[in-house]
């Protein structure tokens, strides 16, 4: 095991194995452990009186290495001494990018009905004042310009956040850190339709279906079905709708009859990482390495498959280094959490900004429909005025049947009997902390906030499990 190391001011140096120093300068009181412990995140010793010395620094190679994922994203901390790779941390995250989905096709939903509700007033309206009342819209090509996808602008952010809070907790000088990612581009038309060769790709597979019901034959009253569900994900295209009469779509529906034909599977979360690889490639900083080269290093180390090993290979990869040392090698599981939840935020107080008891700014960036000026507009303010500059910060003001709420998902709490520690993912009623890891600890996935002590908040990215300490 290393220790990583900051100076009083939050600047990264090297890791450090001299355990019996840290120890001696924590109980002098010139050195503080950050992490460790309950709180899952590897520790880190912070010199309370020590300034690094840049021009000083030994150099040294560390690379954080991706491999974008879906669902999970894997990750690798290494770093090159010679001709061997030193391993660090290996993990991975689970991330909120299909919960991010589902929730846009919600939103979705309650948009298209308040329009069509809006649509029907506006035409009670018009015929009860004998007039067309209207509201001029820009045209959607226009109002969708420069507007990325939700789903494809968090996965692009996971993805960057992810780099930040690695380095974070595994602390080093910036100019010596290398950012990897694994490159990979998922042929969807191949993994749905199979191989096709040359000119084939310029060929659309799509057939539409037959106008008749394939389970009777019959060719009247034929409506639309969809082998895989709405409700499931599956869309319109022309390969998921088959036809059915009247009568066999009830029974279809009822259960009483079963379809013969299965839908082509549909690689929706393929296609979003496509989108995703596509814009983090135009990141300068950021360096790839082919799939195919890590495919082959996973196979010369004997890893098995998965996120964290394809990392770890391709980090073995970029170095052209296939000895590694797991020594100082620990396991990470970390979890994004939704932070902002507007169910329990009533309204937010603006931050502000004031020169001599006037509000000069508000907010450091403008929110929306905000008329007065923001911090970020006003900037650079003149040092005479930088002098006199109050800052006041912004409050969120909780909705008053939410207030009382004992935690939200992400907040790490520790069971005091056992002295064990879990993250709450949930809240059952007002009484109780949910949290599938409370099974083990007192064989039930609730507990009262009473028998327990609340460690951190949620931080978006929470350590679930830390090899170090086997929580």
């Amino acid at each position: 095991m290393l220790l990583f190391t900051i100076d009083r001011n939050g600047r990264p140096g090297h890791p450090t194995r001299r355990f019996d120093m840290i120890r001696k300068l924590v109980k002098q009181g010139r050195a503080k452990i950050i992490g460790g412990g309950t709180s899952g995140k590897p520790p880190v010793a912070m010199f309370l009186d020590r300034e690094f010395d840049y021009s000083k620094t030994v150099s040294r190679k560390l690379i954080i290495v991706l491999d974008p994922g879906y669902q999970c994203i894997g990750f690798a901390i290494c770093e090159l001494k010679g001709r061997k790779v030193i391993v660090y941390c290996i993990g991975v995250l689970e991330t909120r990018i299909p919960e991010i989905k589902e929730l846009m096709a919600e939103r979705r939903t309650h948009r298209r009905n308040r329009r069509y509700y809006s649509r029907c007033k506006k035409r009670r309206l018009s015929a009860k004042q004998g007039r067309v009342l209207t509201k001029f819209k820009v045209p959607r090509n226009v109002r969708a310009e420069n507007r990325t996808n939700a789903t494809l602008r968090h996965g692009i952010e996971t993805h960057l956040n992810l780099y930040k809070k690695l380095l974070k907790f595994f602390p080093f000088p910036a100019e010596q850190v290398v950012f990897v990612m694994e490159d990979n581009v998922f042929d969807v038309r191949s993994m749905t339709w199979g191989k096709t060769y040359g000119t084939g790709y310029q060929k659309s597979p799509r057939v539409p279906a037959e106008k008749k019901c394939i389970i009777c034959g019959a060719e009247d009253n034929l409506q639309k079905h969809h082998l895989i569900q709405r409700k499931r994900c599956g869309t319109d295209v022309q390969e998921n709708l088959v036809y059915l009469c009247r009568d066999c779509h009830e029974d279809v529906h009822a259960g009483r009859v079963y379809i013969p034909v299965d839908g082509v599977k549909q690689w929706r979360a393929l296609g979003t990482m496509n989108a995703i690889i596509g814009q983090l490639r135009k990141i300068r900083w950021l360096k790839f390495v082919p799939a195919s080269d890590v495919a082959q290093m996973r196979k010369r180390l004997e890893l098995e498959k998965s996120h964290a090993n394809d990392a770890l290979a391709a980090a073995a990869v970029f170095c052209n280094c296939p000895e590694i040392d797991k020594t100082h090698m620990i396991e990470l599981t970390l979890a994004k959490f939704r932070r902002h939840n507007r169910a329990r935020t009533h309204t937010v107080r603006d931050r502000l900004y004031k020169v001599n008891g006037e509000i000069v700014a508000k907010n450091r960036r403008k929110r929306t429909d905000q008329k007065e000026p923001s911090f970020a507009d006003i900037s650079p303010l003149p040092p005479e005025i930088q002098r006199k500059l109050k800052v006041y910060p912004g409050t969120k003001i909780l909705n008053p049947l939410r207030k009382e709420m004992p935690t939200i998902a992400g907040d790490v709490w520790i069971h005091i009997p056992t002295g064990k520690r879990f993250v709450a993912t949930g809240v059952v009623s007002q009484k109780y902390l949910y949290s599938p890891q409370l099974k083990k600890i007192v064989g039930k996935t609730y507990v009262k906030p009473e028998e327990c002590r609340q460690v951190l908040h949620n931080e978006g990215m929470v350590v679930m499990y830390n090899s170090l300490y086997r929580n």
